[in-house]
């Protein structure tokens, strides 16, 4: 841990019941950074998760009906307000050494942007690595892309200030599946800036059952939330260039994939492949 560093509030919500969630935490709590890493799970789990994980603060979370998001909102609600910044992590994800790495860098700029991310690796049930998540390095470029159901970013690993969360009010728990980018993309429409780092910061599992293999739905809700936050159309000629520059950004992602799976694959079919 190092004291001079501003503490940062990691939220896990569980069931109690991912066979991964040992790795979660242990990825966690190895960051070398002021950590309050906080599960919100289930009241009948509260007692026996608190004595399994003595390192963590476990709250109840908002019962089934509540979904994934409502315990990140109970979280968010329940801890004291002693924190600076937040993320947090799925029971089956992990943050990676590098995040720590980009939180120590960042967290100690004069004036850091609120909203930071990176690079996110695609890692199969066994934790073997299947390549990185296409990104948009400059957020400048993010509300085109969205007009054109490219979503190019990943939650994991994102780091958000304190103030930037407070005025967002929490997760807005109509959608079951893309809450978490209704909630960063509030902060890009309202102007919050972002700042991206070219490191692998966490890694996002693709496992068979998972609720992001539903790729309709989570179009659904990708497309109701941009056009909420979004609702000018962007002339064509922004869309298309800015569709042009993120695949030429991202061709090594796409030819290491192709290698990989012998053939083009993209995220939606790879989350598809693994429901």
């Amino acid at each position: 841990m190092i004291a001079t560093m501003p503490t940062l509030l990691v939220v896990t919500p569980t069931l109690g019941e991912s066979r991964f969630l040992d790795q979660t935490v242990a990825a966690v709590a190895a960051l070398p950074l002021s950590i309050r890493h906080v599960l919100a799970v289930p009241f009948p789990l509260v007692a026996s998760l608190q004595a399994r994980y003595p390192g963590t603060q476990v709250v109840a979370d908002a019962g089934r009906e509540g979904g994934l998001y409502g315990a990140l909102n109970v979280a968010l609600s329940l801890v004291s307000k002693d924190w600076h910044w937040f993320t947090y992590i799925n029971d089956d994800d992990l943050l990676l050494p590098g995040f720590g790495e980009v939180a120590r860098t960042h967290l100690i700029r004069p004036d850091p942007e609120p909203v930071t991310y990176g690079n996110v690796e695609m890692i199969d049930e066994a934790g073997r690595r299947l390549g990185l998540v296409t990104v948009e390095r400059d957020a400048r470029w993010i509300p085109a892309l969205l007009q054109q159901d490219i979503s190019p970013l990943m939650q994991q690993g994102m780091l958000f200030h304190h103030e930037c969360v407070a005025r967002l009010q929490g997760f807005d728990t109509r959608y079951s599946l893309c809450a978490d980018l209704d909630f960063w993309l509030r902060a890009c429409a309202a102007g919050e800036r972002f700042r991206y780092y070219p490191t692998a910061v966490a890694q996002f599992r693709l496992r068979a059952g998972q609720l992001s293999g539903n790729t309709e739905l989570t179009v659904r809700e990708q497309r109701h939330i941009v056009s909420r936050h979004l609702p000018v159309r962007l002339p064509a000629w922004r869309r298309h260039f800015a569709a042009l520059r993120y695949r030429v950004h991202n061709l090594p992602r796409y030819f290491d994939r192709i290698r990989r799976f012998r053939g083009f694959a993209r995220s939606y079919d790879l989350l598809r492949q693994s429901s």
